[in-house]
């Protein structure tokens, strides 16, 4: 076998088989021949947010580097049971996401939302259990 020529550096590490969930054998990366490495893995958060940005599926708020801001997070979590009681859950997390983004943003007249992933964190627990109740 001939040494594999890389068109950039060389990476930490090349896969050269897989198994899937399905199966219980490995199956050998023949294409291409060098194996797939960590790199050719590897997607960019831009190339990540351009199709979440696409695909509206979450909203971005860009904080000032080094910005501390505070939230009314106990207005949020009112806010979101009155939502969930007024309006049953929407159907995805993505949206009541938005939707408690939405929330901050007019409680301080767009000034200040904070980030998906921050409210996420915070309604995940509770999206769960109203899933659960749901099933």
């Amino acid at each position: 076998m001939g040494e594999v020529q890389w068109d950039r550096p060389p990476p930490e590490g090349v896969m050269w088989r897989i198994q899937p969930l399905t199966r219980q054998d490995w199956l050998l990366i023949t294409d291409p021949a060098g194996g797939i490495s960590v790199a050719d893995m590897m997607m960019l958060a831009e190339e990540v947010h351009a199709f979440e940005e696409e695909n509206d599926m979450v909203r971005r708020v860009k904080a000032e580097p080094g910005a501390s801001i505070s939230y009314g997070w106990e207005g949020m979590t009112v806010a979101l049971m009155l939502r969930i009681h007024d309006h049953g859950l929407p159907v995805t997390q993505a949206e009541l996401v938005a939707v408690m983004q939405d929330w901050f943003a007019d409680q301080t007249d767009g000034k200040k939302r904070p980030d998906s992933g921050s409210i996420r964190r915070r309604i995940t627990p509770i999206w769960r259990a109203q899933r659960r109740e749901e099933a």
